[in-house]
């Protein structure tokens, strides 16, 4: 499992994520630490239109812990 800690803005998070993503062989679980609430939404759209698995989030000392199944 891989995790980002970030505190930059929807566009740039889902650019990170898609690095990782191209690097996956498989199947890997992926969570990323965010203060943006926006960011979960557009990380499940980003899923729903790339064949990822969005395991949902929680909330935690003020972020979002966001957690994706990350398949190639």
């Amino acid at each position: 499992m891989k995790e980002i800690e970030t505190n930059e803005v929807c566009p740039v998070v889902i650019l990170k994520v898609m690095r990782e993503w191209r690097s996956v062989k498989g199947e890997e679980e992926l969570v990323i630490r965010t203060p943006w609430e926006a960011v979960t939404q557009e990380l499940e759209k980003w899923c729903n239109e790339t064949g990822n698995q969005f395991l949902g989030y929680t909330k935690e000392k003020g972020k979002f812990v966001i957690r994706l199944k990350l398949k190639r």
